[in-house]
């Protein structure tokens, strides 16, 4: 009996160190296990579930939709903020958005306009927005973010030239349109 107990143990020690990482580099260079690909429709949608449950997270700072910053942006009177890190910022950006570090250099300059901070789904910019908000300065973030943008149908841009690559912080937020290539 304790011969077979050791065979089986040494049969399992074998698995669990030799071929089971081995069928788990397979399973994933062959996309085992990944699910499958959401279309945009839902994409949008689990960008919706996200926006409604960071709304929840912080109930008093203002938002504003795409739609209506792009009727600030016809007028000339928003200022974008992208908040989001360096390295994110260098993948592509809001037509026109500054970074963190740009507006408050100069935060005077833009005392007129309409400050609308975005990230990539709206967490990182609603703790800006909440904080700039609690220092007197009225923000608001953009419902959605650079995901929501994206998803309008709005441009990117890398140093001014259109670009349709986007970088999305991670993979649970790795929903962006079809139409963009996403890296994180």
């Amino acid at each position: 009996m304790k011969v077979r107990a050791k065979l089986k143990y040494e049969i399992l020690r074998k698995f669990s160190t030799e071929v089971r990482p081995l069928a788990i580099v397979v399973g994933m260079l062959l996309g085992c296990g990944e699910g499958p690909l959401l279309t945009d429709i839902e994409k949008l949608s689990r960008v919706e579930e996200m926006v409604l449950a960071l709304e929840k997270r912080f109930p008093d700072v203002e938002t504003i939709t795409v739609d209506e910053v792009g009727r600030l942006l016809e007028k000339d009177s928003v200022v974008l903020v992208d908040v989001r890190e360096a390295k994110e910022q260098k993948v592509s950006m809001i037509p026109g958005a500054i970074s963190v570090e740009e507006f408050e250099d100069d935060e005077d300059r833009y005392e007129e306009l309409t400050v609308v901070a975005y990230c990539t789904i709206g967490h990182r910019s609603s703790e800006y927005a909440q904080q700039l908000t609690q220092r007197g300065r009225r923000v608001l973030n953009l419902r959605g973010s650079i995901l929501a943008w994206a998803h309008a149908g709005g441009p990117l841009v890398l140093n001014s030239e259109a670009t349709r690559t986007l970088h999305v912080y991670g993979s649970n937020w790795d929903l962006a349109p079809s139409r963009f290539e996403t890296i994180w």
